[in-house]
């Protein structure tokens, strides 16, 4: 895993998370620390948990079938007034039947409505989900 802080527009946090669903926890507990310790109010920091866990879980789960070789990237840019997060695989794209009457596929639908921009962009190569959120600002 590597992480850390870049010169550039905003601080950087990058992860490299393994397709094995016992990371997801971790990952979640790295990148809280990491929005405390950057000054992200607490609304915020549960809302981009939500948000991202669902990212990389589905990464894991949908981009590589739970295959521990493969890689998702999360990175995480904070802005003055918003955070910029991918989740990127280099799996498989599948297209989703959102009418198979199971309680599954919710993710897009939790991403969209917690955050203030959600896209999902799949390829061949692989998916990338873009999210944005405009922090709260503090009192």
């Amino acid at each position: 895993m590597a992480g850390g802080t870049t010169g550039g527009t905003g601080r950087l946090l990058t992860i490299d998370l393994p397709a094995d669903p016992g990371r997801l926890a971790p990952t979640r507990e790295r990148l809280r620390a990491w929005l405390h310790d950057q000054g992200v109010g607490e609304w915020d920091v549960e809302t981009v948990l939500i948000a991202t866990g669902e990212a990389c879980a589905n990464a894991i789960e949908h981009g590589y079938r739970f295959a521990p070789e493969g890689i998702t990237t999360l990175r995480v840019e904070l802005h003055e007034d918003r955070l910029e997060i991918e989740v990127r695989d280099h799996g498989g794209w599948r297209p989703t039947d959102g009418d198979d009457g199971s309680d599954r596929g919710r993710g897009r639908l939790i991403m969209s409505r917690v955050m203030d921009e959600a896209t999902i962009v799949g390829t061949p190569e692989g998916t990338c989900v873009r999210l944005v959120k405009h922090l709260t600002p503090s009192s």
